[in-house]
């Protein structure tokens, strides 16, 4: 079984030096141990987000184990991956049944997401999928966010999601909130004229048909919104 485990998962684990971060210090270093004992170079461990960040930035590892409940919101961890030259590839552990931290770490775009009951065996594939430069998404986490509705959005919707103005996205927010269009109007202080404006220019940035379209592709997207009044 052993020999069986080690052809079908082999690597090139030369190149895969791995980080691993878990919040809990026992669950980490057997996590760890186990990855060492499969050929794996663990170059460090971490069970806190500053820990994270300077062993990443001092080690620099090819790749990145972590889970949602050590990096919260992952804002952090993308800006202290951003200043690096070369970029490791981080897998994802989803501990957490938020819809908004889900949304904002599949807005992410991390290598791989892996659900916190996923097998030792699905992290194995996951790591010789990510070495072929593809999104993984394990079973069970595919499972989860059907759960929560919330979409897998691609590169391009990201980028107009994050091309938004403030207004633009309080709008489309309100829109999904089931609000009519004097109603989001009032809400937001602005007269009906510029309502219809900010919808025009909504409607243009995703190259909808017409404003008709807003509803349904902003209840799509509306997970990757967060909330525009904060």
């Amino acid at each position: 079984m052993k020999k069986e485990m080690e052809s079908k998962w082999s690597l090139r684990k030369t190149d895969a030096t791995v980080l691993v971060a878990k919040s809990e210090p026992f669950t980490c270093e057997v996590l760890g141990s186990l990855l060492k004992s499969e050929g794996f170079d663990v170059v460090g461990r971490a069970s806190q987000l500053d820990d994270l960040i300077s062993k990443i930035q001092t080690k620099k590892p090819a790749c990145v184990i972590t889970e949602v409940g050590l990096i919260g919101d992952a804002s952090r961890l993308i800006s202290a991956l951003g200043e690096l030259k070369k970029v490791p590839k981080v897998v994802l552990y989803v501990n957490t049944h938020d819809t908004q931290d889900i949304s904002k770490v599949l807005e992410a775009k991390f290598s791989a997401y892996l659900h916190a009951e996923d097998q030792l065996e699905e992290l194995y594939r996951c790591l010789q999928s990510t070495s072929r430069d593809t999104t993984y998404f394990s079973s069970c986490f595919r499972e989860l966010i059907r759960e929560l509705g919330i979409n897998e959005a691609d590169s391009e919707t990201l980028a107009i999601i994050k091309s938004l103005t403030k207004r633009e996205r309080q709008v489309l927010y309100y829109l999904t909130k089931g609000l009519t269009g004097h109603e989001v109007a009032e809400q937001l202080n602005m007269s009906y004229r510029t309502l219809a404006n900010h919808k025009q220019n909504i409607t243009q940035k995703f190259s909808l048909d017409s404003g008709r379209q807003l509803l349904r592709h902003g209840l799509r997207i509306r997970s990757f919104l967060g909330d525009p009044r904060a």
